[in-house]
Order: structure tokens, then C-alpha cells, then sequence
């Protein structure tokens, strides 16, 4: 819980847009990283997307730790513009429509095949 409000916390100051640091230039997000880090396609996106569906569908959590997810989450979502809602359920199966590495499943609707 402790490493999830550090993260929390150094994410939130990190992103603030209208911070100035101490020699008088603006810093935030632009003045730190470089956009590709911050787009949907890029590997902390999907790494953040795929430990918050592990947090907000496991069977027992801390209720603190969830809460600090549940903030980060929305720190995420509101100063990058993420979005982590799953996007399709075939069968109990999550999946995203334009990931190339997600298995192929094939619905089969002949009652035969069982």
C-alpha cells in the first residue's frame, strides 16, 4: 500500500502542468518525457490497463491498496487521457479490439462439437 501512494503521489507531482522548478522553468509533463511514453500505444499503458484489471477483478484486496489503485487510476485517466475500461467480453474472455497479440476465438454455435 506504502509504494502504491509513492507512486501515487510522484505521478500526481510529476504531472501538475503549472509547476515551476527552481531555476524558474516550467516543468510537467512535456519538460520530462517524451510524448510517445505518455500515447495509448505505449508498453506503460497497457502494463497500467493490465494490473488494474488484476486489481479491480481479484477476489481479495486490502480495501487501502485498492483505494490508492482506484486513485491512480484516475490520476491516469484525467491528466493523460487513458482510458482503462475493458473493451469487449466474449464468454467471460477480456480482450482489446486492436491488440495483435490477442488470442483468436472462434465461437462455434454447433451443439455438436461439445
Amino acid at each position: 500500500m506504502q509504494f502504491s501512494k509513492v507512486i501515487y503521489y510522484q505521478l500526481k507531482f510529476g504531472l501538475e502542468k503549472d509547476h515551476i522548478d527552481t531555476s524558474g522553468a516550467p516543468t510537467g509533463v512535456s519538460a520530462l518525457l517524451d510524448d510517445s511514453w505518455l500515447s495509448v500505444d505505449s508498453f506503460l499503458y497497457h502494463l497500467c490497463k493490465d494490473f488494474f484489471s488484476l486489481m479491480l477483478d481479484a477476489s481479495s484486496v486490502d480495501g487501502h491498496l485498492l483505494l490508492w489503485m482506484r486513485k491512480l487510476k484516475e490520476l491516469l485517466e484525467n491528466n493523460l487521457g487513458w482510458e482503462f475500461q475493458l473493451n469487449s467480453v466474449v464468454n467471460g474472455i477480456y480482450f482489446e479490439e486492436d491488440d495483435e497479440f490477442a488470442p483468436i476465438v472462434e465461437m462455434l454455435d454447433d451443439p455438436s462439437c461439445n
